[in-house]
């Protein structure tokens, strides 16, 4: 059937995977796999025309080995994917995906996320989180956790202002899936002059 290969075949069937513990992170990796598809970045972004799609994890790193497993062998847009970890977002140089795994639960961490978002944003760089509040604080997208018919599930938020100011455009067919579209600037983060 034709209709199984499209992206939104994809999409829901991430969500038709219920977030036990185990494979959370899983299902996070196949996600960031999917996004790499369905963004485009401006062709500035890359060195060469055939340069790696460069997914970072910025400071703690919850994957393990399942990020670096789930992106081996596999292309986005015609090119490879490469996977860093890097301790602070000044390191994240040349990244095209920043995945951040935050915490609510202590200030000094938010305050980090806050900052690291804050520089991430002057680049062409997909911030990915995993907690709402730091759409406010400038994440384009923010994995949440969703209780349906007594089962958890693992979807995502967009916040299309953010990918806008650093030249990013997320496909319809992604912004479809997502549980919402944020496509109002977030409080607190300026419009650029």
């Amino acid at each position: 059937m034709r209709w199984l290969w499209s992206p939104m075949f994809l999409f829901a069937a991430l969500l038709a995977v219920p977030a036990l513990a185990e494979p959370e992170y899983s299902i996070k990796a196949g996600y960031i796999l999917l996004f790499t598809r369905y963004v485009e970045w401006p062709s500035s972004a890359f060195p060469t025309p055939t340069a790696p799609i460069v997914i970072c994890v910025v400071g703690a790193d919850p994957f393990g080995t399942v990020l670096d497993e789930t992106m081996a062998g596999q292309q986005s847009q015609q090119r490879p994917l490469s996977v860093r970890r890097v301790a602070d977002a000044r390191d994240a140089e040349g990244c095209h995906v920043a995945f951040i795994a935050t915490s609510p639960a202590t200030q000094p961490e938010s305050e980090r996320t806050t900052q690291w978002l804050q520089l991430l944003g002057q680049h062409p760089v997909l911030t990915i989180t995993e907690h709402l509040v730091a759409l406010d604080r400038g994440a384009m997208l923010s994995f949440v956790r969703e209780v349906d018919g007594g089962q958890e599930r693992i979807r995502f938020e967009a916040s299309l202002e953010p990918m806008h100011r650093a030249g990013l455009t997320a496909s319809s067919q992604m912004l479809v899936a997502a549980r919402r579209v944020h496509r109002n600037p977030p409080p607190g983060v300026e419009e650029p002059r």
